[in-house]
C-alpha cells in the first residue's frame, strides 16, 4: 500500500488543482459522501465539481435517483466550489462535453457503479488524452452483482486511473489481487464521518414519538437499501432467537427494499415477531435519518458478504452508537472492541452477541463512548487533507 508523507497543507492558487466526479444532493447512491468530500476539500485547494443532471433510468432505482423532500431544500455550502451538473445518462454529448472541458490538473473519479461504465470510460480517456492525472476512488473493489460481466467493465474503467483510493486495508489486497493494480499506486483513505447530521438536538424520547416507538423498550436498528448482501435474513433468524429471551426489544428495519419482500415477511411470521418488528419500507431522507439512529440503542450490519467500508457505519459512528457488525470487508475498522464483530451467516452468533451486549452491564455506554473516539478520527477535515497530499504527489508539487 502507498503511503503520503505528512506535512502542511496549503490552499493553492486560483488554477484549480482538482475536478471531482460524482453525484451530489438531491440525487441519491453516494451523494452524501461526495458532498462531504467537496465541502471538506474545497477547504484546502480549488475544487472543480462536475456531477449529475441524471445518473440512471428511474426504473433501474427502486423508489426513483431523486430525494423528492431535497429536491427543492439542497442549500449545501460548497464555498468557491465551481458546480457543474451536466451528464446525464441517455446523452453522450454531455460525457464528450465534460472530458474535453474539465479543467482540474488532477481528475479525482468517484467509481461505484458498472452501470456508469460507457460514460467513465469516455470522460477518463478524453482526460488522459489531454495529459490530466487520474485519481479513482474505487467503493466497491467487488461489485455488489458479482459476475464477469461486471469485473469487466471494472477493469475497462480502472485502466485509466494513475492512483487509486480505497477505504480499507482488505481493499488495498484485493485491488491488487483482483485487478493486478500495483500496491503502490493504492492508498487507503477511509470513509468520513458524515457532517450533515449537526443542528437541533433531538432526544432519544423525542426521536422515538416522531417514529411511534415505544421508550420501555431496547431498539435494534438495521438501516439502509435492502440488498441480498446485507443479511436482513440473517438478522431476522438471529432476532427469533433473541425474541425468545426477552421481549423487550424492537428491531426497527429502515430502507427501500431492492430485492422481493414476501421472504423477510415469511421469516417474520413464522416466528410471531409482527408486534416487535417496526418496518420503515421506503428511502428514507437525510432529514429523517437522525430520528432513526437517535431512537436507537444498538445499529447492526449483519451483512453477509462485502468489501468496503459502510456508510450507515460511519453514520452510525457519527452519532456515537454502539454497532455490531460481521467481519468482513472493512466493517471491523468502525469498532474497537472485538466483541462486537460476529462471524458472518451465523444467526446464532449473532443472537448471541446481541443478548450479550444488552446483558453484559455498562457495555452499551462503552461501546458509545467508542464510537465516539472513531468519530474524531475519521474526520473529514484530515481526510480531505491526505487527498490533497495525493493530487500534489501526483502532480509532482
Amino acid at each position: 500500500m502507498a503511503s503520503l508523507s505528512k506535512c502542511s497543507v496549503r490552499p493553492m492558487n486560483d488554477k484549480y488543482l482538482v475536478t471531482l466526479i460524482g453525484p451530489l444532493p438531491p440525487i441519491k447512491s453516494i451523494s452524501p459522501y461526495c458532498k462531504d468530500l467537496l465541502i471538506a476539500l474545497s477547504k484546502y485547494t480549488n475544487v472543480e465539481h462536475v456531477g449529475f443532471k441524471k445518473l440512471y433510468p428511474d426504473m433501474l432505482f427502486p423508489g426513483g435517483s431523486i430525494t423528492e423532500s431535497e429536491k427543492q431544500s439542497c442549500t449545501y455550502d460548497y464555498g468557491t466550489t465551481r458546480i457543474r451538473n451536466l451528464l446525464t445518462y441517455y446523452n453522450p454529448f454531455s460525457w464528450i462535453w465534460a472530458g474535453i472541458t474539465i479543467k482540474g490538473d488532477v481528475v479525482h473519479a468517484q467509481w461505484w457503479s458498472h452501470m456508469l461504465a460507457l460514460e467513465y470510460m469516455v470522460i477518463l480517456a478524453l482526460c488522459k488524452l489531454r495529459g490530466k492525472k487520474i485519481v479513482i476512488t474505487v467503493h466497491n473493489v467487488v461489485p455488489h452483482e458479482n459476475n464477469i460481466v461486471n469485473m469487466l467493465l471494472n477493469r475497462s474503467v480502472l485502466i485509466f486511473g494513475d492512483a487509486f483510493i480505497v477505504h480499507s486495508n482488505r481493499n488495498v489486497d484485493e485491488l491488487h489481487s483482483l485487478l493486478k493494480i500495483p500496491k503502490d499506486r493504492i492508498y487507503r483513505i477511509p470513509i468520513g464521518v458524515p457532517s450533515h447530521y449537526k443542528g437541533e438536538e433531538v432526544s432519544q424520547r423525542s426521536a422515538r414519538e416522531k417514529l411511534d416507538l415505544p421508550n420501555d423498550k431496547k431498539v435494534l436498528l438495521f438501516f439502509g437499501n435492502i440488498r441480498e448482501y446485507k443479511g436482513l435474513d440473517i438478522l431476522l433468524e438471529a432476532f427469533a432467537q433473541v425474541f425468545e429471551k426477552r421481549n423487550d426489544v424492537i428491531l426497527v428495519i429502515a430502507g427501500k427494499p431492492w430485492i422481493r419482500w414476501e421472504p423477510f415477511e415469511e421469516i417474520i411470521k413464522k416466528n410471531g415477531m409482527e408486534q416487535n418488528i417496526k418496518l420503515f419500507l421506503d428511502f428514507i431522507p437525510t432529514e429523517m435519518m437522525k430520528y432513526f439512529y437517535i431512537s436507537a440503542d444498538l445499529v447492526i450490519l449483519p451483512y453477509k458478504e462485502f468489501t468496503s467500508q459502510s456508510a450507515v457505519a460511519a453514520d452510525a459512528v457519527a452519532f456515537t452508537k454502539p454497532l455490531i457488525i460481521t467481519d468482513v470487508g472493512g466493517l471491523s475498522e468502525y469498532v474497537l472492541d472485538k466483541r462486537c464483530v460476529i462471524e458472518p451467516n451465523n444467526p446464532e452468533a449473532l443472537a448471541e452477541g446481541i443478548l450479550s451486549l444488552f446483558e453484559t452491564e455498562g457495555l452499551l455506554p462503552k461501546l458509545s463512548l467508542d464510537s465516539k473516539k472513531l468519530a474524531e478520527s475519521f474526520s473529514w477535515d484530515a481526510i480531505a487533507q491526505d487527498t490533497v497530499l495525493l493530487y500534489k504527489k501526483l502532480k509532482g508539487v
